[in-house]
């Protein structure tokens, strides 16, 4: 999404890995090179719970530059919008600041990959299955990390539309307008949006939030579970200066279902 002529735009990149490939692609893609944009690093963590305080002093840091129209945060893929959102409602103890002071929450977006997100809310996999469990017995699925993600948005991209059919989609926007009635859903391919969509409307309530029978639930300090422990999600990284063989490559995550050393995998990304 380019950033509209005149408009200044901040970016926060949270990864859960030690490893923020996200930022480093930012970097690479030459999306930084204009002095009224910025890009703040979160990493190895989660900004709604052990992130929360490196993200009201990141952007209490850039409200007070005084130069920037928005702030786009783009959290772990792990994350859910509930707790991203009520990190706005929390008050730093040391300073009494809190997020809502600085910033002002507009819209908590949800992408959706339209290749992938039935094969991935239709398994019967368990964390347990994965590897991926937190406790001994665990039951749960990635399906359920998923479906919170969908839930609480107020906005549903559905990416990757080129990738599946026109019936396909149907089928998509149908499932996801169940989940998330309220929700407004947009199409697009290779993650490009207009910035008027993002930027243009603000769809967020802290009304009709606080009315979610989980809001404030367990997101207090040194209370929510991160994401990480709750679904038995870690992360890795390998370094190597052979590069993977690109055919080999994509045939075996182009495979379904993944078998062997890839059953496991939820999704990854390098350079």
């Amino acid at each position: 999404m380019p950033a509209p002529a005149g408009v200044r735009i901040a970016v926060v990149v949270n990864d859960m890995s030690s490893v923020n490939v996200d930022a480093e692609l930012v970097r690479q893609g030459g999306g930084l090179v204009q002095q009224e944009e910025k890009m703040v690093e979160l990493s190895n963590g989660c900004i709604c719970c052990t992130l929360r305080e490196d993200l009201l002093t990141s952007l209490a840091s850039l409200a007070a530059e005084g130069r920037f129209d928005h702030v786009l945060v783009e959290s772990s893929g792990i994350s859910e919008p509930l707790p991203v959102a009520e990190t706005f409602t929390f008050t730093d103890e040391a300073s009494g600041v809190s997020l809502g002071d600085v910033a002002s929450l507009h819209n908590l977006v949800t992408v959706v990959d339209a290749a992938s997100v039935f094969e991935q809310l239709d398994t019967m996999d368990t964390l347990v299955d994965r590897g991926w469990q937190a406790t001994e017995g665990d039951q749960r699925t990635v399906a359920h990390l998923l479906c919170d993600q969908l839930e609480f948005a107020d906005l549903l991209l559905i990416n990757k539309c080129d990738l599946v059919s026109e019936a396909q989609l149907g089928a998509i926007e149908t499932f996801l307008r169940k989940v998330n009635p309220t929700a407004e859903v947009v199409r697009s391919e290779h993650s490009k949006l207009p910035p008027a969509t993002l930027l243009g409307k603000a769809r967020f309530d802290l009304r009709k939030a606080g009315e979610h029978p989980q809001w404030l639930v367990e997101a207090r300090e040194h209370e929510h579970t991160p994401e990480t422990v709750e679904y038995g999600i870690s992360s890795f990284v390998y370094t190597a200066r052979r590069p993977f063989h690109p055919a080999r490559l994509h045939a075996a995550l182009g495979s379904r279902p993944l078998e062997g050393a890839l059953a496991g995998l939820l999704r990854l990304k390098g350079f």
